[in-house]
């Protein structure tokens, strides 16, 4: 039985099942169902999308990103930056964490020395890895000394900030306190709750219920019985259509900043040709897939930011062409053997229906090519542990909410290997690294712009990864649900300002 009749039939048994099963409505409660819950809640270590947009509500850092992605005051009130290597910050006056503790520069001064401490391991201490010396000034103010200049530090800087009191303790990856919007009230097994850390006049949510529904099909069942009364993304594209004739739901759309890829293990005797990853790219038929399995919204993507950004550079289109393909194979020295095959690649997935669809279609695809391909599905947390210590050979994932152009660096510096970084691929090349340490230390975006359209290009070029779309934005809700507008980046951060009836 086929994906899409499988999925008319549950349509079916969702039409027979909506007058049943509704749950008691508690003034105040929005119940949110997503995929996958966050890996961890813990500002230090976390990295995947889940954990990002659950962090907004519960975190701050001393600057946000605004609608541009260029850094606007938060829990700093305002900076100075006299020098290249010295930055000043001025704290918020009265600003308090969730457990009562009032905001300092100690705070400040913790979190970071964390995330730079050796002992603790986290992931993003790379990216912090500019700073030299951290100076308390006073509770209001510090000043931070680097070792080198660095462009995007001002942006990194968004990152949520803890208290001191436990910005030494080993990774409190369900258990934290912040001073955003909302706090941790609980989180038991698929339920996590978050409640208003203070009243507001902006908005009457008043509890965020984010429940673990894997399946996106038994997210729809939930929507229309009124079980949860929002769903963002991770959502079949053929109930699209079924949805939109619900009376009691509304579906909103947006462009998005989320780059789906495919990984690829530049190291793996295959993959390290060049030839064969272009053939691998060549083979897949973007169009088609994004029609068949996303009721084409996305739009094609060549790189990772989108053409709206000031660093994006203008590519060549990415062309499905299987017969070049088949080309390239023979000249790389992998023709096809007596029984049509040339050789084995794993692709790795999460189980998520809609991602374990995607990685057989692209199976089936390079299947044609003659290449034998097993899909791997894999529950999310054991999927990224692997895909984070370079444990694959062809993965897909989505680069979700990137608003700095350093991201490059993150992906592909031959410094930025795991588990430093996120160069998961092991990608080496010395001119790459030259033009991003170069556009790491200048500030002048015009330089910066040229240095990344060679970066982008020669990423292109040597198809360091597949690209294959941006993700669009889609939230189903109920209509209680009133003022809330998706954001590009798929945050949740619309929910500070919505009401629901």
């Amino acid at each position: 039985m086929g994906a899409v009749t499988q999925l008319l039939l549950i349509i079916v048994m969702i039409s027979g099942l909506t007058g049943c099963g509704q749950r008691v409505e508690v003034a105040g409660e929005l119940r949110v169902g997503v995929a996958q819950l966050p890996i961890s809640l813990d500002p230090r270590f976390a990295t995947d999308a889940a954990s990002h947009k659950i962090q907004e509500l519960l975190h701050r850092g001393l600057v946000r990103l605004d609608a541009k992605w260029l850094p606007a005051p938060d829990l700093a009130a305002s900076w100075e930056h006299p020098t290249p290597l010295i930055w000043i910050f001025h704290l918020q006056p009265n600003v308090y964490f969730h457990n009562g503790e009032k905001l300092s520069a100690l705070d400040v001064k913790a979190t970071l020395d964390a995330i730079l401490s050796n002992q603790l391991s986290s992931p993003l201490k790379a990216g912090f890895s500019a700073i030299d010396t951290i100076q308390v000034v006073d509770k209001q103010t510090l000043t931070i000394h680097l070792q080198h200049p660095d462009s995007s530090f001002l942006t990194r800087l968004s990152i949520g900030i803890l208290p001191a009191s436990i910005a030494n303790l080993e990774q409190q990856a369900k258990t934290t306190v912040g001073c955003g919007a909302f706090q941790l009230k609980a989180w038991h097994g698929n339920d996590l709750i978050l409640t208003r850390a203070s009243p507001s006049h902006a908005g009457n949510i008043q509890t965020i219920h984010f429940i673990r529904v894997k399946d996106a099909v038994t997210r729809c069942l939930k929507l229309v019985r009124g079980e949860i009364d929002l769903t963002q993304n991770d959502l079949p594209a053929e109930l699209l259509p079924y949805l939109q004739r619900q009376s009691n739901l509304q579906i909103q759309s947006q462009p998005s900043t989320t780059f789906s890829y495919l990984g690829l293990n530049l190291q793996d005797a295959k993959l390290k040709d060049l030839r064969v990853r272009q053939a691998l790219a060549l083979a897949i038929d973007r169009h088609r897939l994004k029609r068949a399995l996303f009721s084409d919204l996305p739009i094609l993507a060549e790189t990772v930011l989108t053409p709206e950004h000031w660093a994006y550079h203008t590519l060549s289109q990415t062309t499905f062409n299987p017969q070049q393909a088949e080309i390239l194979l023979d000249e790389a020295g992998f023709p096809r053997d007596s029984e049509g095959q040339r050789f084995h690649l794993v692709y790795r997935t999460s189980t998520d229906a809609t991602r374990l669809r995607l990685a057989t279609a692209i199976a089936d695809m390079w299947q044609q090519i003659g290449i034998d391909v097993t899909v791997e599905s894999l529950e999310w947390g054991g999927f990224y542990a692997r895909i984070k210590r370079g444990d694959f050979e062809v993965f897909s994932l989505s680069w979700v909410s990137i608003a700095d152009p350093d991201i490059y660096r993150w992906i592909l510096h031959s410094d930025m290997w795991p588990p430093k970084g996120a160069n998961r691929g092991r990608y080496r090349n010395a001119a790459v690294d030259q033009w991003l340490d170069q556009a790491s230390a200048s500030e002048d975006l015009n330089v910066r712009a040229s240095l990344y359209a060679n970066i982008e290009s020669t990423m292109h070029d040597q198809v360091v990864y597949i690209p294959l779309w941006y993700e669009p934005v889609v939230a189903v809700s109920s209509k209680r649900l009133k003022s809330f507008v998706p954001a590009s980046d798929g945050s949740f951060l619309g929910l500070l300002n919505a009401e629901i009836r």
